[in-house]
């Protein structure tokens, strides 16, 4: 992880396994704004210090402006040194330099932006690691351990400043590494919550297993932890001697007994069932052929905002707590694992019904649950419903319009909000997706006068005349949610996302690249396109290179093989199924920040 000086750049070679004491070190801080992010960091730093320092509170104006002079400079510097870096080397010299100089600041009077020059901050980074230079060219490093890093910063304190003492100067080396650890906790906070903004795998159900620990919120149980141990005992396909092949569901099991696990919520929604207190009062007397509740005994079923509906079966005898109408959150408690009506065994019977509440609806529950997964942390970005009534959805337009300035915005769709809600509802497709994919794709503006502001039917690099010649807003929203419906259950691309989904999951790619018909993230791995090679330079129109360096990096494709004359590409030059998923976890990801910007989810 170190500044390799000279050619000797060129020498380096990946490391297998980072040492676990490099491995703390590890950072992830997006390509854009990176100057940024250092003097946000800087500043968080200089204030954090006050608590140890006592930092005087009035300060010599001229001071002030000449480090403010000095400090374009020294960034310019940083960012030299940065990029002989490679790869996740790169945050940890720039984090490491960075709060060394921060602490040099505070410590040795006089000590300025122009003091820390391009080799000081070599200096610094080379004290972190001892390298070995093999017969063969490459450097592999040993890590000398946090106490013998410490060390040689004290040592290097010592010799900048002689009159620092040697406690002073041990100190200081120390608050190197408590800035370092408090820093990478913040950016685990901050890598936290963007994941939480992210899309997995285009879905957000749960597991329906509860934790055994239950906590209460406004009078709500939820078993929202880490699901008890449990078991798929029968898949959707039900292909064993109970089922004979018909089973639409999966059974899931664990051996607690009768009540001895809590059953949650998948998702958010309504319950639509049971409708009265008799319907969850059938005996735990479960054996084949017995009818209660149809055979499913004690039962809940959930409609959620996709459009789809989950069934919870087998319930304990009286252990129900919702009934219809209810509005439940994902994790709450539903009832406990039972043995009621047409069962063999204590067990969950969950089902998963599509496009609707039909028995033919019923799909496989491991296309959107896992029991490897769990707790997905995600948001659904529901293609066909919203969970806004409708003033809330036109509030936060108008509070958008008015926080971002946004003429197009505020012109186009703002001040339609009402209009943009009634249509998308009554055309079935979510109003959020309508304004968030107007924005990413056209940024709110007409495309050449006509009302698609969604880019529908316009292939890449074609102007908007190839489009369809819409005429209204209204229009243009329909047309919107008739292309959707292809990217459904049953829809013209439905395969195609399956044969997507299924080759993506089995090369090992980010999850959130991919997904089944019906989502978004599925929607998205057939109409994002990245381009067939790493074409290069590269351009909006036609993806490539343009889009690889910004999801991996700046030099991502100088390490690949590339073209430079599409019409002449080597087989070498193809992208690869993951870099295609990362692409459309890349426009996946600009869609869901959009939509927390203007409504908040």
């Amino acid at each position: 992880m170190m500044i390799m000086k000279g050619d000797r750049n060129n020498k380096r070679s990946r490391k297998e396994k980072m040492s676990v004491f490099l491995s703390s070190f590890k950072l992830s801080v997006p390509y854009q704004g990176t100057l940024t992010v250092i003097g946000i960091v800087f500043s968080i730093f200089l204030v954090g210090l006050t608590c140890f320092f006592q930092l005087d509170k009035t300060k010599n104006t001229d001071n002030i402006i000449a480090f403010s002079q000095g400090s374009d400079a020294y960034y310019d510097r940083l960012d030299e040194v940065y990029n002989e870096y490679r790869g996740e080397e790169k945050e940890f010299s720039k984090l490491v330099i960075t709060s060394t100089f921060s602490i040099m600041q505070m410590h040795i009077e006089g000590f300025s932006y122009d003091d820390m020059s391009e080799d000081r901050m070599r200096e610094v980074a080379d004290l972190m690691l001892d390298e070995a230079e093999h017969e063969d060219g490459s450097i592999t490093y040993t890590e000398k351990g946090e106490e013998a890093a410490k060390e040689s910063l004290a040592d290097y304190f010592k010799d900048i400043d002689s009159s620092l003492s040697d406690i002073t100067c041990e100190r200081m080396a120390e608050d190197v590494y408590d800035y370092v650890e408090d820093y990478l906790e913040f950016i685990g906070e901050e890598e936290e919550e963007e994941t939480s903004s992210s899309s997995c795998d285009g879905n957000s159900y749960w597991w329906p297993i509860g934790s055994s620990e239950v906590t209460t919120s406004s009078g709500v149980s939820f078993a929202s932890g880490d699901p008890v141990a449990s078991q798929i005992t029968a898949f959707f396909a039900g292909n064993d001697s109970v089922h004979q092949g018909d089973h639409g569901a999966i059974d899931i099991s664990n051996g607690n007994g009768v009540g001895g696990t809590n059953i949650i919520a998948a998702k958010d929604g309504v319950v639509i069932y049971p409708t009265e207190d008799s319907q969850t009062q059938y005996a735990d007397n479960g054996y084949i052929g017995n009818n209660d509740g149809g055979g499913y005994g004690n039962y809940v079923v959930i409609e959620h905002s996709d459009g789809n509906y989950t069934y919870y079966a087998h319930m304990a005898e009286g252990s129900i707590t919702v009934m219809a109408g209810d509005s439940v959150r994902q994790g709450q408690v539903i009832g406990k694992m039972g043995n009621s009506g047409n069962s063999t065994g204590v067990h969950l019977h969950f089902e998963v019904r599509s496009g609707g509440n039909a028995s033919s609806n019923r799909v496989d529950p491991l296309d959107y649950v896992s029991i490897d997964n769990p707790r997905p942390n995600c948001v659904d970005f529901s293609l066909t419903n919203t969970s806004l009534s409708k003033q809330e959805f036109i509030s936060k337009m108008e509070e958008y319009c008015t926080n971002s300035g946004n003429s197009a915005f505020c012109t186009n769709f703002a001040d339609h909000a009402e209009e943009v809600y009634d249509v998308s509802i009554d055309s079935s497709v979510n109003p959020e997706l309508v304004v968030v994919t107007a924005g990413t794709e056209q940024g709110w503006q007409k495309c050449g006068g006509l009302y698609n502001f969604w880019g529908i039917g316009i292939p890449n690099g074609a102007g908007c005349s190839a489009g369809p010649q819409l005429t209204s807003l209204a229009a243009g929203i329909r047309e919107y949610a008739s292309t959707l419906s292809e990217y459904q259950p049953g829809g013209s691309f439905a395969s195609s996302i399956e044969s997507r989904n299924s080759e993506r999951e089995e090369a090992g790619c980010d999850a959130a690249g991919h997904g089944p018909p019906g989502t978004l993230a599925g929607m998205q791995s057939v109409y994002s396109w990245l381009g067939d090679y790493r074409y290069s330079p590269g351009s909006w129109g036609m993806g490539g290179c343009v889009y690889l360096d910004i999801i991996y990096g700046d030099g991502y494709c100088s390490s690949k093989s590339v073209c430079t004359n599409y019409s002449s590409c080597p087989s070498s030059s193809a992208t690869t199924v993951c870099e295609q998923n990362d692409y459309t976890a890349y426009q996946l990801q600009e869609k869901l920040e959009l939509r927390n910007a203007i409504f908040g989810l």
